[in-house]
């Protein structure tokens, strides 16, 4: 039989055999209503074909999974307003024609994964997210790996975000809305800080990478950034040749960084607080202490490392490392797929795909391709272990069980070398954390008890 490879959506009427017992004749003209007005428009707008309706539902083809998705997402958006509701589902895999109707796997896992969505959206299969790529205009977020009836293997999926565009829309105001202030460092270097949120003051230092005007907008996996405003007052400033903050200075070293930390902390006339440094701003945030232990009251340090990928005693960590840097360095402004691309999976690998994207976009706005070859080599060679034991102030150390980029060994270094420090294990995979990932409640709970104890 002959087979083709489609886009498949699977359409569901939620709790219908409950309507039809209890008002079958008004059951089934609300259906045949959606179906005219809001099914088939979206289906031949994203140029889908229904290929079988069934009593509470409907499955339909498409060429392309981004039409899938689109027709899911407008579908569904639709019927918010309407008193009955739909789950869906959308696989690409084969299907086997057999006359008008279809037969195959893209079937039977649409099904599946529509039986299984939440009322009113929709699951979308890894493979489907794949296969559309970055031509999507809906935003998707992960769904824990599931197991579907009468399929063998694990099935990896995406929700869609509905929230999405409200969620961007608050986020545009709040970048908008923000105080832009400037300090001088040591050296002189110009330095772009703010603040945001309100409660206790909290100093997030620098990252490798930060855009004070996109961080609200692009930075999608820096989930930080609106789950703490909700609780603390961050200061945060974008780091030299970052962002707003003073480009091509030559001068990138962990001294000159830890200058900065102090100049912006001047500025904002705080003589003592905690800090809060993720990834690479971990390193920052340990280093200071160790330097300025008088002006820092606590540490919560997420993902971070004490070392660099290149010195680290692990000869195939050290080699990828080196491979991902010639990578970016040669690489850094070409088109999808980019090296900044692999390093946005490599960062958060459980984020969706919009948002893996989008940060690998926000990146090359952060900072240029001369710039990052002088940050670069300092984040891969830096080494702060005889840093640490100097640390006096009380600390908290989270870091993801799984984390591809810095292994959970890192962050056990830092704990167990700063004297008077707690670590945290997180099971998730990624080391930058998504707003949706899981892992955050545990690590927001860890945050807010350390911070209450100071």
């Amino acid at each position: 039989m002959k087979r083709k490879t489609s886009a498949v959506l699977s359409l569901d009427v939620v709790d219908y055999t409950q309507r039809m017992s209890e008002d079958a004749d008004a059951t089934f003209l609300a259906l045949q209503r959606i179906l005219l007005e809001v099914i088939k428009p979206a289906v031949k707008g994203n140029s889908g074909r229904i290929f079988k309706l069934l009593g509470d539902g409907a499955l339909v083809e498409f060429d392309a999974a981004t039409d899938a998705i689109n027709a899911a997402s407008d579908i569904l958006q639709q019927m918010r307003s309407e008193d009955l509701s739909l789950r869906a589902g959308i696989h690409v895999g084969d299907v086997m024609p057999n006359g008008t109707d279809l037969f195959g796997d893209a079937v039977n896992v649409a099904s599946r994964l529509q039986a299984t969505a939440q009322p009113g959206n929709c699951f979308v299969s890894k493979t489907t997210a794949d296969v559309a790529g970055t031509s999507l205009s809906v935003a998707l977020r992960p769904e824990s790996s599931m197991r579907l009836k009468g399929v063998p293997n694990p099935i990896e999926a995406f929700s869609i975000d509905f929230e999405g565009d409200i969620k961007r829309a608050k986020k545009k105001r709040q970048a908008e809305s923000q105080d832009i202030r400037f300090a001088k460092s040591k050296d002189g270097t110009t330095l772009a800080w703010t603040s945001t949120g309100e409660g206790r003051k909290l100093l997030v230092t620098p990252n490798w990478l930060r855009h004070l005007e996109y961080d609200w907008t692009m930075n999608t996996i820096a989930g930080w950034l609106p789950l703490l405003s909700q609780s603390y007052c961050l200061y945060r400033f974008d780091g030299r040749n970052n962002g707003l903050s003073e480009r091509g200075v030559q001068d990138v070293s962990l001294i000159r960084i830890v200058e900065d930390v102090e100049a912006v902390l001047n500025d904002t006339k705080i003589e003592r607080l905690p800090l809060f440094g993720i990834s690479f701003g971990a390193t920052v945030a340990a280093a200071f202490a160790a330097l300025r232990p008088n002006r820092v009251s606590g540490l919560v340090l997420l993902g971070g490392f004490a070392q660099g990928l290149e010195v680290r005693s692990q000869p195939g960590i050290a080699a990828l490392g080196q491979a991902m840097m010639d990578m970016s360095l040669e690489g850094w402004n070409d088109d999808y797929p980019s090296a900044r691309d692999l390093m946005a999976q490599s960062f958060s690998p459980a984020a969706s795909p919009y948002d893996q994207r989008t940060y690998a976009e926000f990146m090359k706005l952060a900072m240029d391709h001369q710039d990052w070859q002088r940050i670069g080599p300092l984040v891969a060679e830096v080494d702060i272990t005889d840093m640490l034991p100097q640390i006096s102030c009380p600390a908290l150390v989270l870091h993801a069980m799984k984390d591809r980029m810095h292994s959970v060994d890192q962050g056990r270094m830092l704990a167990s070398c700063i004297g008077n420090a707690r670590f945290v294990g997180i099971e998730t995979t990624n080391n930058t954390m998504p707003e949706y990932d899981p892992a955050w409640p545990k690590a927001l709970a860890e945050i807010e008890n350390f911070l209450d104890g100071l």
